[in-house]
Order: structure tokens, then C-alpha cells, then sequence
């Protein structure tokens, strides 16, 4: 009997609980469908807390699978940096525009400084990444020095995950939205529902944008090489130290100077002849005259006759 009634508690229990599970089950939908309704007529005052509502209701489930795909292959944005003495600056720049046309890129950037053995160049220019590694080599070929080299990458894979799910998330809201607005009824609805629809497809727009960059900027490598010319050899001898060879060059150039003086004074004297020669016998004259005057007044009387 003890058994018994037991069993019959227990049956009692099972089904009281699976009545109530019933109940639990069937009251929800009423309630899911106002929650909707209600999103659709709300969604214009506070558009991105009904966004947020919209993608919990989708569920996070769905965009596990994708996410977990896109995280299988790394997006990694390669850079370098590398200075180089070349033996010839504008010769090594040609070398890298067509090394870089056969690899399948193209130049960014080339500024250049100076000319002929003087000459400096920068040049920045963007290559595949899978020949990344063989470009940097080439380039580090065309070398008499490497100067210095860095190479760097950036890892984005999580941040294109990332808007990859809030990509898929915003199209699911978007499809949601386009349902709301193919049953409202009323104008406002629709006017409200239209809003959020243009600001979910704003934010997609955004984020596909950003998505672009990033497989863009990872699927070209980026290098910037700055060229630089061969210090030429220096001299024996110091410019501080002695040097004959210049001496001889200075005092040759200032006996020409001298000479070429020398001629210029007389053509000048040659022209103004005229002038100065009738000046200078006239002085003369004066100065003779002078003198003989002075040697008859010096002169003592001769004594007279006996």
C-alpha cells in the first residue's frame, strides 16, 4: 500500500509539472507579438536601443559559424622600412619601378632630392603580400649598404571577425525591419519603421567600408626604401694639409689679375691722353722754369777785373 501510494504522488507530481510546462510554453506568443509590434511602432525615438533589441531577438547562435570560419585565415597588414647606399641613385629607382610592375603592384609615392652623384630618393610602392619577402629581398640586392630595415605587421583578423558579425547582425535586423514595414498600417508606423531602416543601412554601409580597407590594405604590402648615394672616396691628403698644387693654381690666377690690371690701366691712359698730357707739360714747364730761376739767384757775382 505504502508503495502504492507512492506511485501515485509521484504520477500526481509528473503531471501537475508537465501542465504547467504546457501553460509556460503557450503564453509566450501572444507576448512575442506585441514585443514585435511594439518594436516597430518604437524603433524612431531610440534607434540604436530598438537595434539592440532586434539583434538579441535574432539570436547569437547563428553568427558563430561564419565568425569562427573568418578567424581560420589571419589578415595581417605587412609594412617595411629600409634604407640603402646605392652606387647610383636614379639607376637603383628604375630597378624598383620595374620590379615592382612584374610583381604585380604599383608606386605610391617617389620624392626626390638633389641631382646627379648627389641625388637622394624615396620611394614608397605596394605588392602582394604573398611576394612580400621576395620584394624586400630584391630590393635589399640593388644594396652596397643596408643602412637599416624594419619590417612590421598588423594583425586585424579579430577586428574584421568583429564587423563581420555586426555586419550580419544589422542585415538580419534590416530583413526585420523591411517585414515590419510590408505590415504597418498606419502612416507614423511606417514613417517611424523607414527611419531605423535608413539607420541600420547607414551603419551596414560603414562597416562594409571599413571591411574593404582591411582586405585591401592586408592583400598589398606596403615598402618604402629611401636611396641613398655612395660617399665618394676622400683625398690623400686633407684639404687642412698643405698643398702645392694649389698654391701654384693661386699664384697664377693672381699674376693673370695682375697682368689683366696692367692692361686695363693703359687702355684707360691711352683714352684719356688727351687730357692728362697737356697737364703734364705744362707741370714740367712750370717745374723747369722754376729750377732755373732758383740756380741764377744762387750764384755769386764774379769778382771784378784786375
Amino acid at each position: 500500500m505504502r508503495t502504492l501510494k507512492i506511485l501515485a504522488a509521484a504520477m500526481l507530481a509528473a503531471l501537475a509539472l508537465a501542465a504547467c510546462a504546457a501553460s509556460r510554453s503557450a503564453a509566450p506568443k501572444p507576448a512575442a507579438q506585441m514585443e514585435m509590434v511594439a518594436a516597430a511602432t518604437a524603433v524612431a525615438p531610440g534607434a540604436p536601443a530598438a537595434l539592440e533589441r532586434a539583434s538579441d531577438a535574432t539570436g547569437g547562435t547563428a553568427q558563430s559559424a561564419p565568425a569562427s570560419q573568418s578567424a581560420a585565415q589571419r589578415m595581417v597588414i605587412k609594412t617595411a622600412t629600409i634604407s640603402l647606399m646605392v652606387d647610383r641613385v636614379s639607376d637603383a629607382e628604375a630597378s624598383i619601378r620595374a620590379r615592382v610592375d612584374q610583381l604585380g603592384g604599383y608606386v605610391v609615392s617617389v620624392q626626390t632630392n638633389g641631382s646627379g652623384d648627389s641625388q637622394t630618393s624615396t620611394i614608397t610602392f605596394r605588392v602582394p603580400s604573398d611576394r612580400f619577402g621576395g620584394a624586400l629581398a630584391d630590393v635589399e640586392g640593388l644594396a652596397r649598404k643596408v643602412l637599416s630595415r624594419t619590417v612590421g605587421g598588423d594583425d586585424v583578423t579579430a577586428e574584421f571577425v568583429d564587423l563581420d558579425a555586426q555586419l550580419r547582425n544589422l542585415e538580419a535586423t534590416r530583413e526585420r525591419l523591411l517585414a515590419l514595414l510590408a505590415k504597418a498600417d498606419k502612416v507614423e508606423d511606417a514613417l517611424q519603421v523607414n527611419t531605423a531602416l535608413t539607420d541600420v543601412q547607414g551603419q551596414i554601409e560603414q562597416i562594409q567600408g571599413r571591411m574593404k580597407y582591411l582586405k585591401d590594405s592586408a592583400a598589398m604590402a606596403t615598402i618604402t626604401a629611401d636611396l641613398q648615394p655612395v660617399p665618394p672616396t676622400p683625398a690623400i691628403i686633407p684639404d687642412s694639409g698643405w698643398q702645392p698644387m694649389r698654391v701654384v693654381s693661386s699664384t697664377l690666377g693672381d699674376l693673370i689679375g695682375f697682368g689683366q690690371g696692367l692692361v686695363e690701366l693703359g687702355i684707360v691712359m691711352f683714352f684719356w691722353l688727351p687730357v692728362w698730357l697737356p697737364l703734364l707739360l705744362l707741370a714740367r714747364w712750370g717745374w723747369r722754369r722754376t729750377r732755373g730761376g732758383r740756380k741764377t739767384a744762387s750764384t755769386p757775382p764774379a769778382p771784378p777785373a784786375a
